[in-house]
């Protein structure tokens, strides 16, 4: 003789459904601390897949489910002109909806490509505006260069010329007799 279940199905499926009204997912470790800890695990698992899959089941396979081909003629075709002015309408609204987001792409991308022009603009005139500070800087350089050596050159006559006027003037003051020697000979004629 076969051992009784502990739990029945109907205990089973109740629990289940209580942790689907609670939110919760009911797998066979919640159904069973649902039931406190009472049952097995392999046959809560069994029992609730059965239930699911006959709700399933009778879901798919419910004989009394109307289609809307079985509808009074009427209705069904007030039903399909819905149909098509809500399809016909989504699609404006997509259309729309795409023609709007295409303009909005195009003027950011306009804006983009103008500030990006502009930037570009701005370091070509910025880079034509160093290379002229450069070249004109380069040219005082050299000019100044040019000076320097002249400035060179003159200094150096200069020390020459001015070493030569030193020298005249040292042997001009040879040259000359001392104070002492003609002061007295003033004195004698006087």
């Amino acid at each position: 003789m076969a051992r009784h279940p502990e739990i029945k199905e109907k205990d089973i499926i109740e629990a289940g459904l209580a942790l689907e009204e609670k939110g919760k997912m009911p797998n066979p470790g919640a159904i069973r601390a649902q039931l406190g800890f009472r049952g097995g695990l392999i046959r809560i698992r069994d029992v609730w897949n059965k239930h699911q899959a006959k709700q399933i089941g009778a879901i798919s396979t419910d004989e009394h489910q109307m289609l809307l081909e079985d509808l009074p003629s009427e209705i069904a075709d007030a039903t399909e002109q819905l149909i098509v002015q809500q399809k016909t309408q989504l699609e404006r609204l997509v259309v729309c909806a795409f023609q709007r987001c295409q303009s909005l792409f195009d003027k950011r991308l306009d804006d983009h490509l103008s500030k990006h022009n502009q930037q570009m603009a701005f370091y070509k005139d910025y880079e034509t505006n160093v290379d002229v500070s450069i070249k004109k800087l380069e040219d005082d350089a050299k000019d100044m260069q040019t000076e320097l050596k002249d400035l060179a050159e003159q200094n150096a006559k200069l020390l020459i010329e001015n070493a030569k006027l030193a020298g005249q003037v040292a042997a001009f003051e040879r040259a000359l007799p001392t104070p002492a020697t003609t002061q007295p000979s003033l004195n004698k004629a006087s």
